[in-house]
């Protein structure tokens, strides 16, 4: 399912939900969707809340509610909420999953080229590894006294932004490198220094022997598809602003907001969407990023190689 492929980890705060019944559930949750949407002021949250327990007053027990809260979720028409089980939580959250393959190349002898896939879990041991699977290939490349490199997020479907931008670190370069803006124009700065990963004032990942990259970049080319979505947009927002850079290939997919994790009381979560990313000129998206350069012939890791080639 697309949707949950582009799940954003933006905070690991949980709110619980005590319950007597499944109409109490119920209405706790139309709570918290009313108390953060990002689209809350445009919404009639009289009528909302009818439509939903109107949906779920059939419902015996908690698990019965589901579709009501999987509605809920759709009218709010932001195209990034979600709802997941207990079960797909569970999951989600498995420290044995698989590790998603991070792929690198030497291009020319000259160019380094580094291929980042989509991650999902939770900031730990695994999301780790991930982030140092990224920066060990860049080490690996830098051998090389790289000057030129292309950071391919094509196939970047989203997960958790955290470990990839914390493993991109040395590329995307210390400082200030986007802001999640919500409907009160409120700014909450995200970027990556020396190893560590921060979200306004409090780290979120950090690397204990990161690497620096030996030279300055002179071209950075980055690869957006269609299918870069979420936190793969987060990601590539990261990149918008640096000198001598350029976006190739589609627009992106257009999910570029954040979503929050709300726990309920039977381990269920809504994921809502609370937040837009806004790079670092504090342009605001929540729709597709546009490259600089159209691709939409599969060929954007070639027409990357082109554009730093050129004079």
């Amino acid at each position: 399912m697309r949707i949950v492929k582009s799940i954003i980890l933006v905070t690991s705060l949980s709110f619980f939900i005590s319950c007597n019944s499944p109409q109490t559930y119920l209405n706790k949750a139309v709570d918290i969707i009313k108390a953060n949407s990002i689209n809350k002021n445009s919404i009639d949250w009289v009528q909302f809340r009818k439509d939903v327990l109107e949906k779920g007053k059939e419902a015996e027990n908690i698990k019965e509610t589901y579709p009501a809260i999987q509605y809920a979720l759709r009218q709010l028409g932001d195209h990034h909420s979600f709802f997941m089980t207990p079960e797909q939580c569970k999951t989600f959250n498995d420290p044995n999953l698989p590790l998603p393959k991070v792929s690198s190349e030497l291009i020319d002898n000259r160019i380094g080229y580094i291929k980042i896939p989509g991650f999902m879990g939770n900031r730990n041991e695994r999301a780790y590894k991930f982030a140092q699977q990224i920066q060990d290939k860049i080490r690996e490349l830098d051998k090389n006294n790289i000057q030129y490199w292309i950071v391919d997020l094509g196939d970047d479907t989203g997960g958790n932004m955290w470990p990839m931008l914390t493993g991109l670190g040395p590329i995307l370069g210390d400082g200030i490198a986007g802001y999640f803006a919500n409907n009160d124009s409120v700014y909450i700065s995200w970027g990556y220094s020396k190893g560590t990963v921060f979200c306004d004032k409090n780290q979120l990942m950090k690397l204990n022997n990161p690497y620096k990259l030996k030279n300055d970049i002179k071209k950075l080319a980055i690869i957006i598809s269609n299918h870069t979505c979420s936190s793969g947009e987060a990601t590539a927002v990261s990149f918008i602003g640096i000198k001598n850079s350029c976006f190739i290939g589609e627009p992106s997919y257009g999910n570029s907001t954040s979503n929050a994790g709300f726990k309920l009381s039977d381990g269920a979560m809504i994921f809502l969407t609370v937040s837009k990313f806004a790079d670092r000129n504090k342009k605001t998206y929540g729709v597709p990023i546009n490259p600089d350069i159209v691709d939409y012939n599969g060929t954007a890791k070639k027409t990357a190689i082109e554009w730093i080639n050129k004079k």
